[in-house]
């Protein structure tokens, strides 16, 4: 039998309405386990979303800039280019 790292059991009860409530603010905070997403809101009350679209976006274009300066130093060692 596996040994859970939490192995005591919470259990309680809402109706329908509840639910869907519980599911949406799951969704909004883009969490996927619904369990994990109760244990943080039971413990600290809330759950902070972060934007990193635009940091990314900044990244992608950095690794975009990084594979260029690589194909322009393998080109130019390939070829002798490059000057002395």
């Amino acid at each position: 039998m596996n040994k859970r790292r939490r192995d005591i059991q919470v259990k309680f009860y809402v109706d329908e309405k509840e639910l869907e409530q519980i599911n949406r603010r799951v969704q909004l905070a883009n969490v996927t386990n619904r369990g994990a997403y109760l244990r943080k809101m039971a413990i600290d009350g809330f759950v902070v979303n972060v934007d990193t679209s635009d940091l990314r976006a900044v990244v992608k274009e950095m690794n975009a800039i990084g594979k260029n300066i690589n194909q322009i130093t393998r080109n130019a060692n390939t070829y002798g280019i490059m000057k002395r």
